[in-house]
C-alpha cells in the first residue's frame, strides 16, 4: 500500500512540474519540439523536394471547352416516300396474363389452414375459392358453379407431435 501511495505522489509532482505555469496572460509560451519531432521534419523537407510539382491546365483552355450538359437540338427527319415501314397502330391495351402459384396446404392446426404461405378459417375466400371443410389431412374448397377443390397435405414429419389432451 506504501508502495502505491509513493508512486502517486512521484507521478503527481512529476505533471505538476510538466505543466506550464502562466504568469501573465500576454507571455508568450515557448515549448520545444523534441528530437523525434525535428528528425520528421527533416524527412518531411526531403519527401516535398523529391515530389515532382504537378503541371495545371490553363484557364484558358478550360474556358474554351464546351459546356458538355448542352445537348444539340435534331432537327426532325422528314422524308417522302421513305422505305421504313410506318409504325405499329397500337389498340386496346391489354392485361398481361398474371401466372398464379398453385395453391399448397402446408399445415392444418386447430380450424386454421396454412394454404400456399397464409392462414384460412373456415368461411374465408382463398383467390376464387371458399374454404368450406378442413378434415385431418385435407381441405375442401368450393367456388362458382359448385367447383370443388381438394388440397391435401404434401409432406407429414414425423418429428413433430402435438398431443392434446
Amino acid at each position: 500500500m506504501k508502495y502505491y501511495i509513493l508512486i502517486t505522489l512521484l507521478s503527481t509532482l512529476t505533471l505538476q512540474a510538466a505543466t506550464p505555469v502562466i504568469t501573465s496572460p500576454t507571455a508568450p509560451v515557448v515549448t520545444t519540439q523534441p528530437k523525434e519531432d525535428k528528425e520528421l521534419a527533416w524527412v518531411d523537407e526531403q519527401i516535398t523536394a523529391i515530389i515532382p510539382t504537378r503541371v495545371g491546365v490553363p484557364e484558358g483552355f478550360i474556358n474554351s471547352l464546351r459546356d458538355p450538359m448542352k445537348m444539340k437540338k435534331v432537327a426532325p427527319l422528314v422524308t417522302r416516300g421513305s422505305n421504313l415501314l410506318a409504325p405499329p397502330k397500337l389498340g386496346i391495351l391489354t392485361q398481361p396474363k398474371i401466372i398464379e402459384e398453385p395453391l399448397r396446404l402446408l399445415a392444418i392446426m386447430n380450424k386454421s389452414v396454412l394454404i400456399s404461405g397464409k392462414w384460412y378459417k373456415i368461411g374465408d375466400n382463398v383467390r376464387t375459392f371458399s374454404l368450406s371443410e378442413i378434415k385431418p389431412n385435407s381441405v375442401l374448397l368450393t367456388g362458382k358453379k359448385d367447383q370443388k377443390l381438394i388440397l391435401f397435405l404434401t409432406k407429414q414429419n414425423n418429428n413433430i407431435k402435438i398431443i392434446t389432451k
